[in-house]
């Protein structure tokens, strides 16, 4: 109680945004596309609407009331200062969108949906609720005129906002998410990928390896091209290697870890994962292929205390690598 929790948002980056084949620069027929994001989000308080149906079509849409979902600064600002908020607007139909608009924005197009209110910015969904309680998205702004008094905001002015009819695009947007290759939410699998490391390692430390992958998986950074396969195949490997990090400070702090790991010539490592509490730094683990890693980690300011956790998979060394590697061991020890 009376504590202040950090704000629970998700950052989640895109794969690929698919825009309509007829969309077209001039007025805003088709103006609209799918986004892929790298993985599904899932979450317990973050739930996906649906889809406009064909009961939803079928409601008398004349004075309905609907809900608008946009945040309330008029400029985006950190999402740590954005607020979110919810407005009731009452839908109408296209005909009466014709009688009441004076622009030629969207003429001659029946796929759009008009609303009472005013100021509202492109890309602002509306979603309607139906007997059951189920949320569906049926339109998406493309933009109205500012507010110039408080009392448009409650009723339907002679130039209303104007949005874009979800449901002429459901059998195209179905066809688009089942066409792609949708990737299992965290904790599943995920072919996600970034460049090569640049860390300078003693020379004779790290031992010839293949390339191997690496990146982000939720909260934590894998490296290996064995992380990346199906788990039937991961369980061919041992998970050999757990241990729990911690770095205490007085006060705030920030500390470059910098740790090396060696598995025995016997054993080569496949997979190297570290869970970190955040994005903030990117870790550089090199090494994932033979017996010797080394991992770095920049951390950001922390208050007290700040915790990783590293585990290692592996597998028995082959006699091809064990004849090369051999003449590479240190003879005084296992660097």
């Amino acid at each position: 109680m009376n504590q202040k929790c950090s704000r629970a948002y998700f950052v989640m980056p895109h794969q690929e945004v698919i825009a309509h084949p007829e969309y077209t620069r001039f007025g805003i027929a088709n103006s609209l596309a799918v986004v892929k994001l790298v993985r599904p989000i899932k979450s317990f308080y973050v739930l996906p609407i649906c889809l406009p149906t064909l009961v939803e079509r079928r409601v008398k849409r004349r004075n309905r009331a609907v809900f608008l979902i946009d945040y309330l600064n008029p400029v985006p600002i950190d999402l740590d200062g954005e607020r979110m908020a919810k407005k009731t607007l009452k839908v109408f139909p296209h005909k009466d969108c014709i009688r009441h608009r004076r622009s030629t924005l969207g003429e001659g197009v029946s796929h759009e949906l008009c609303t009472t209110g005013c100021g509202i910015r492109p890309g602002a969904p509306i979603i309607s609720q139906d007997v059951d309680g189920i949320f569906q998205l049926i339109g998406l702004s493309a933009g109205s005129q500012p507010c110039r008094i408080h009392t448009m905001r409650s009723r339907l002015n002679d130039d209303p906002p104007l949005f874009i009819d979800v449901f002429p695009y459901v059998t195209w947007i179905m066809n688009v998410i089942s066409a792609s290759v949708v990737p299992r939410a965290f904790p599943g699998k995920l072919m996600l990928t970034e460049g090569g490391s640049s860390i300078g390692i003693r020379p004779g430390f790290l031992r010839q390896t293949n390339t191997q992958k690496f990146g982000w998986r939720g909260r934590m950074f894998v490296s290996g091209n064995y992380c990346y396969m199906r788990p039937k195949r991961q369980r061919r490997t041992a998970f050999f290697y757990l241990e729990r990090f911690s770095v205490k400070a007085g006060p705030e702090a920030k500390v470059t870890v910098y740790i090396r790991i060696s598995a025995g010539i016997q054993c080569t490592i496949t997979c190297a994962r570290l869970l970190i509490p955040n994005h903030k730094s990117t870790p550089i683990i090199d090494g994932v292929g033979s017996f010797n890693i080394s991992v770095q980690l920049d951390t950001n300011w922390f208050p007290s205390r700040f915790f990783f956790t590293l585990g290692l998979n592996g597998k028995n060394t082959s006699a091809d690598n064990l004849s090369k590697w051999w003449s590479q061991r240190n003879p005084k020890g296992m660097w």
